[in-house]
């Protein structure tokens, strides 16, 4: 098998030229929990120090890839549905549409793949910095756009059991789909494809 090497983050990644002969199945469920953060969404791209508020986020979705436009890049749609819990509790649901690459592989028989979910969503009441935020701007922020970058980790051979960080963000993209009840939490999950 032909295979190019990455240096990335101080491991070597190996992408093969073929399609890997396991992947994760075409549907999955995941789990997932963490905390909202006070900050913008550049500011938890960096989990370690970014700052929290006192609002815990536990949440479950549903992927199913029905297209392969690329090699080891597949495409699919996300449902999920998260309950935050703080002062006050909100509930949260949102779909779109999601992208991820499965083609990297390190040495040690890792695959780390790289994923992207964009689609809207919706809450039942915006609550903590996202309240807030809202309030100040003049702009309701129960339906929002939802983006989603996530880096998952399993093994080679047994590809479809995944563990995940995940940001979770909700905004209403510079007031273009409501307004200024951003949202962001950092978070940490478990997959099963099938």
């Amino acid at each position: 098998m032909k295979i190019a090497a990455i240096a990335f983050a101080g491991v070597t990644l190996a992408m093969p030229a073929a399609a890997q002969d396991a992947a994760l199945g075409d549907r999955n469920v995941f789990f997932f929990g963490g905390l909202m953060g006070e900050g913008y969404m550049h500011e938890l791209l960096n989990p370690f120090a970014a700052t929290y508020e006192d609002i815990g986020i536990m949440g479950a979705g549903y992927q199913q890839f029905f297209a392969e436009p690329m090699e080891n890049f597949r495409v699919g749609l996300e449902i999920g549905a998260a309950i935050r819990a703080g002062a006050n509790t909100t509930g949260e649901m949102w779909g779109g549409v999601v992208g991820r690459y499965d083609g990297f592989t390190s040495e040690t028989g890792l695959r780390i793949t790289p994923a992207l979910t964009f689609g809207v969503s919706v809450v039942d009441n915006t609550a903590g910095v996202e309240a807030r935020r809202a309030a100040e701007q003049g702009y309701p922020g129960e339906i929002l756009f939802y983006l989603s970058p996530e880096i998952s980790v399993s093994t080679v051979d047994n590809p479809d059991t995944e563990i995940f960080w995940r940001l979770h963000h909700r905004s209403g993209a510079w007031n273009v789909l409501g307004g200024g009840g951003s949202a962001n939490a950092t978070t940490i999950g478990f997959r099963k494809g099938f």
